[in-house]
């Protein structure tokens, strides 16, 4: 059961339209603010929606108990403005309906620059907790793809290492290619050892990566594969953010064949349009090891992650 009138898991055209328009509304920033990345794992957050006055509102449900979560997002504006007590409206509106359900109300992946237009709703005061395990990273482009500066440098030599001895084909993905792309997650998922809740997330995610090929026919989602000796080795895939942003959304490679992360995040950056000048590589959820390579190719700036709820209300 949902809070909000319509489920994202039946969008028709004209569904999709409104969703389009309050989606490409406003300059959110955050790689969770597009319509395929919301619908591309509907499923997995038996996600909802619903207009309510000038706003669009986004709300979770846990797809195993029914039980509304939270809203997962900031309330999407279609005219790119945000009136402080329409705002203060719209959430109070669906904090009520929260209550009703007895479900605990949040507002969660909150991007810092949007921190501003909850307060001037809420002068009053709000919870904010910034949640660093959801800061997204921000690289400049031609970094990614040349590697360039000293301190790029041990990554520099892993590309060139792959450069110098591999010989490869690279090409933008298919919908047809979508066996050797889950097959290829299978492979690095079974040659891994992960905690359950890792190896459920990355089941999960294997769906998503299903949903989003099919629309890789969209003039604004980009791909590329890298096929050694005929077979899909490596591939990444991610879409336009805003006029100058792609966001990577998915990026696999074979552990065993060195430097191949660093070629396919290369060939990924050298595919897109001249007019993107940074990738967003989203968050690190907090793994170590993640974390630390996500640093150690020096992001241009971080995207910062908040989470709020009104006081006395619980934020987790």
């Amino acid at each position: 059961m949902s809070i909000l009138k319509h489920s994202l898991e039946e969008v028709t055209p004209a569904d999709e339209k409104i969703l389009q328009e309050y989606f490409h509304g406003y300059d959110y920033q955050g790689a969770g603010y597009t319509f395929l990345a919301n619908y591309i794992w509907r499923d997995s957050y038996c996600l909802s929606w619903e207009r309510i006055s000038d706003y669009l509102v986004l709300a979770g449900t846990d797809c195993m108990t029914g039980t509304p979560k939270s809203i997962i997002a900031m309330p999407l504006t279609r005219d790119g403005s945000y009136d402080p007590e329409k705002v203060r409206k719209v959430i109070l509106e669906t904090r009520r309906r929260f209550e009703e359900q007895g479900a605990a109300f949040r507002i969660v992946q909150i991007p810092g620059h949007m921190v501003p237009v909850l307060e001037e709703a809420f002068p009053e005061g709000f919870v904010l907790e910034r949640d660093r395990d959801y800061d997204e990273y921000v690289y400049e482009r031609e970094k990614l793809t040349y590697l360039s500066g000293r301190a790029l440098h041990k990554k520099k030599n892993h590309l060139n290492y792959f450069y110098k001895n591999y010989r490869y084909e690279t090409r933008p993905l298919q919908r047809e290619d979508l066996k050797e792309v889950l097959d290829l997650s299978d492979e690095i998922l079974a040659a891994r050892s992960y905690t359950e809740d890792e190896e459920q997330s990355l089941t999960i995610e294997k769906a998503a990566i299903w949903e989003m090929m099919e629309h890789l026919g969209d003039p604004d989602v980009y791909s590329v594969g890298i096929y050694i000796k005929g077979k899909l080795e490596a591939f990444a895939i991610g879409e336009r953010l805003n006029k100058d942003t792609a966001v990577e959304h998915f990026e696999k490679a074979n552990d065993h064949i060195r430097g191949l992360y660093q070629a396919v995040c290369s060939e990924f950056c050298k595919i897109l349009p001249e007019d993107i000048v940074y990738v967003n590589r989203e968050e690190d959820m907090g793994l170590e090891n993640l974390r630390q390579a996500k640093e150690a190719l020096r992001p241009h700036h971080m995207v910062e992650k908040y989470n709020a709820c009104f006081f006395g209300e619980s934020s987790v």
